[in-house]
């Protein structure tokens, strides 16, 4: 039988699979204190929380008032 923090641990990895990275983040962090000295568990959380910080910034509308388009032609 699986423990409280191993059964959030288990719902964080199926929820990175079903690309639901906020409920993993929040799985994540209610087994952490269980998982404290685990590398593999911190950098699970880590990258996660990263993912999750990186997408809020991307759909975040772009501020900006003119957007300067550079066209690039490789040898020409």
């Amino acid at each position: 039988m699986l423990s409280g923090p191993e059964k959030a641990y288990c719902a964080a990895l199926l929820a990175l699979k079903q690309k639901n990275y906020g409920a993993a983040v929040e799985h994540f962090e209610s087994a952490a204190h269980h998982y404290r000295g685990n590398r593999e568990f911190g950098i699970l959380l880590e990258t996660t929380r990263l993912l999750v910080a990186v997408k809020e910034q991307l759909a975040r509308p772009m501020n900006h008032e003119r957007l300067d388009i550079e066209e690039v032609f490789p040898n020409g």
